[in-house]
């Protein structure tokens, strides 16, 4: 029997996400076609973008099969970075529709550092996510782009091995170890000690790390 699983995708859509803006389309819709042939896992898809302006429910828990890809018009770049609003928000929404025997991935995917959040707090946060890891076994990703990631999720409650730094000339390949990193966690016997003491492989990190040749 197929795994259920829901899947919620927090996309950064500051301004500063524009020069990868093609490339982050891209890898976010070949996640979902790999997601949608993956028989293993049910998997339900929520997509979330954030900025300053707004955060957006694009997809609201929609089965993987049926799943439409993110369109060029629904990822436009702007405004600054609510970080936390934007997690503390995704985690209500998969806490709303969570399921008996579902499992639940939160992935998040930045470029930038916190600075624009008004309803919680780094403590609230780690408050939070700390509760959904160790207490409900949630699988929480953090993949992070021109700042320092590890600090960033610690503050936040993630676990090392969840955390990655990622070029954004490699941005499909982070979101490859998204997919390779949940589908570990969804076929694991013991959700809860997969999401605390799993990770991301030593050759998943190297492929994020891919830098632009001269």
């Amino acid at each position: 029997m197929a795994q259920k699983v829901h899947v919620g995708l927090v996309l950064d859509r500051s301004g500063s996400m524009e020069d990868c803006r093609t490339d982050a389309i891209g890898a976010v819709n070949s996640y979902l076609r790999q997601v949608k042939e993956d028989k293993d896992m049910e998997a339900s898809i929520s997509l979330i973008t954030f900025d300053s302006q707004s955060i957006d429910v694009i997809r609201d828990k929609v089965p993987a099969v049926g799943c439409a890809e993110l369109a060029s018009s629904e990822y436009q770049p702007r405004a600054s970075t609510p970080l936390l609003d934007a997690v503390g928000h995704s985690v209500a929404l998969l806490d709303k529709h969570k399921q008996p025997g579902e499992r639940c991935i939160l992935a998040v995917m930045t470029d930038g550092l916190e600075n624009a959040s008004r309803e919680y707090t780094k403590e609230t946060i780690k408050t939070l996510l700390d509760r959904k890891q160790q207490e409900e076994g949630w699988l929480v990703l953090y993949l992070g782009a021109n700042h320092d990631s590890w600090a960033q999720a610690h503050a936040i409650g993630l676990r090392a091995g969840n955390v990655a730094a990622f070029d954004k000339v490699a941005v499909g390949a982070g979101m490859a170890a998204i997919g390779a990193r949940s589908k570990r966690y969804a076929m694991a016997t013991d959700a809860t000690g997969e999401a605390m003491s799993g990770g991301f492989t030593e050759a998943e990190r190297a492929g994020m790390r891919r830098t632009r040749k001269r």
